[in-house]
């Protein structure tokens, strides 16, 4: 059962989920991805150098963590606001996820 308080419980568990290893290697994939494109517009076209993936490696993971932090931010901001009865679907939604029943 989640704690007391369903809306702390949720903005806890939604935080631990964007922190993971697994979201931080989407996202840091998907920033290199903008990175890329930003740096090299042509490459699609075959025109311009190659991208580094050294150059980009200390900017994307320092973007990586800011864009996680910010993310969970607003989504705590986002589950504060939530009516009662969407928290509740939601935690029962984080209990199916953890231990696949309902």
């Amino acid at each position: 059962m989640i704690a007391a308080d369903p809306c702390m419980a949720l903005e806890r568990k939604v935080g631990m989920r964007v922190r993971d290893d697994e979201s931080h290697r989407r996202l840091a994939e998907v920033l290199t991805e903008v990175a890329v494109a930003a740096m090299h517009p042509a490459r699609h076209l075959g025109v311009g150098r190659a991208p580094s993936a050294g150059m980009l490696e200390e900017p994307i993971e320092s973007a990586t963590h800011a864009a996680v932090e910010r993310l969970v931010t607003e989504l705590e901001y986002l589950v504060e606001a939530l009516p009662r009865q969407t928290i509740d679907q939601l935690v029962d939604e984080q209990l199916v996820a953890e231990h696949g029943f309902e």
